[in-house]
C-alpha cells in the first residue's frame, strides 16, 4: 500500500495544476513532524483537513469525534502552509540527516515539498484555501 499527502483547495478549477506525487513525504512524516517540532513548527498534519468520513470509508469503520469536533473539512490559508514548507525545506538543506534515509530519498522529499510550496503560491494568489489529503 502506498500512501501520499496531496492538496486539495476550495476551488474546482483553480487554472493551474495542483497535483504534487507526495509518497516521498508521507514516507517522511514521522521524521517531518519531530523535525517541526525541533524547529518550533506546526506539525505538518496539523494541515490535515480531510473530512472524517474519508478516512472512517479508508478504514472501513466507524471514527470517535473528539468532543466538540464535526469532523467536516478544516480548511487553512495558504500562506500558513507556505511558511511551514518554507521553514523545513530550509531546516533540511541545513542539515539532511535530519530526515535519515538517503540522500536521494531526501532529495525527493525536498521536490514535494517545492511542488506543495508552488501549488500553495498559486492558490494564494487566487485567494484559495487548503488542506493536506491522505491518499491511501
Amino acid at each position: 500500500m502506498s500512501v501520499a499527502y496531496y492538496v486539495v483547495l476550495d476551488v474546482d478549477d483553480p487554472g493551474f495544476e495542483t497535483f504534487v506525487n507526495g509518497k516521498a513525504v508521507a514516507r517522511a512524516a514521522d521524521r517531518l513532524n519531530a523535525l517541526c517540532a525541533a524547529q518550533g513548527l506546526p506539525p505538518l498534519d496539523s494541515f490535515l483537513g480531510q473530512p472524517m468520513d474519508d478516512f472512517a470509508d479508508f478504514l472501513d469503520e466507524d471514527i470517535p469525534l473528539p468532543e466538540g469536533e464535526d469532523g467536516a473539512e478544516k480548511w487553512f490559508d495558504p500562506q500558513e502552509g507556505i511558511r511551514l514548507i518554507t521553514a523545513l525545506i530550509a531546516a533540511i538543506q541545513a542539515n539532511p540527516a535530519a530526515l535519515g534515509g538517503s540522500a536521494e530519498a531526501v532529495e525527493e522529499v525536498l521536490e514535494d515539498l517545492a511542488e506543495y510550496q508552488a501549488v500553495l503560491a498559486q492558490a494564494a494568489a487566487i485567494k484559495a484555501r487548503w488542506y493536506l489529503a491522505l491518499d491511501i
